[in-house]
């Protein structure tokens, strides 16, 4: 980068004082999308090693990444109904003398420690667990905590938690209705 004139310091200053009051319209980038003007200039401009002639904000986006988190949204755990496996109607040999299940033994249930276990009562065998491997490299991806939230699941209780609450407002009228003919 060549050395610049007082002048050329003052009108290039000049310039990004206007453009973060809104007086001149922002820079854009490669794609077209405007890069906003209070974006400090150590974050907007890219390292000399990248050669970048136009200003851009590439840089700081994660290129080695499938998504734009950086891991993929497909490669996530199995959740609810989808975790059990084999259900067992008798005590197999192997299996967790507390519930039943062949995927851990009795000192790693996570069960509560059961008066007569399932090797001896043969009731309520637990269901194998499936063992699932996640490898997420991401640090933001591992700690998501809306990863793999569906929101057709949740559109179903909002509907039945809508549907609770009309019938309460129904008894609440038909009670304040009784009560108003008896008294």
């Amino acid at each position: 980068m060549q050395r610049q004139s007082k002048e050329e310091r003052q009108r290039q200053r000049a310039l990004e004082e206007a453009r973060k009051a809104g007086i001149v319209a922002p820079e854009t980038d490669e794609e077209g999308k405007p890069i906003n003007p209070h974006i400090p200039q150590f974050m907007a401009s890219a390292p000399w090693y990248l050669n970048q002639d136009q200003p851009t904000l590439k840089h700081q986006k994660n290129w080695k990444g499938a998504g734009p988190a950086g891991g993929s949204k497909q490669a996530w755990y199995a959740r609810g109904s989808e975790l059990k496996g084999f259900q067992a109607t008798k005590y197999r040999k192997g299996a967790c003398t507390n519930c039943g299940s062949m995927s851990h033994k009795a000192k790693d249930c996570m069960e509560r420690p059961r008066a007569k276990g399932a090797k001896f009562t043969n009731k309520n065998i637990a269901a194998d667990e499936k063992e699932q491997q996640v490898h997420v490299e991401d640090f933001d991806a591992k700690r998501d905590r809306w990863n793999g939230f569906d929101e057709r699941e949740w559109a179903k209780n909002a509907e039945k938690f809508e549907a609770v609450a009309a019938l309460r407002e129904e008894m609440r009228k038909k009670e304040a209705l009784e009560k108003a003919l008896d008294g």
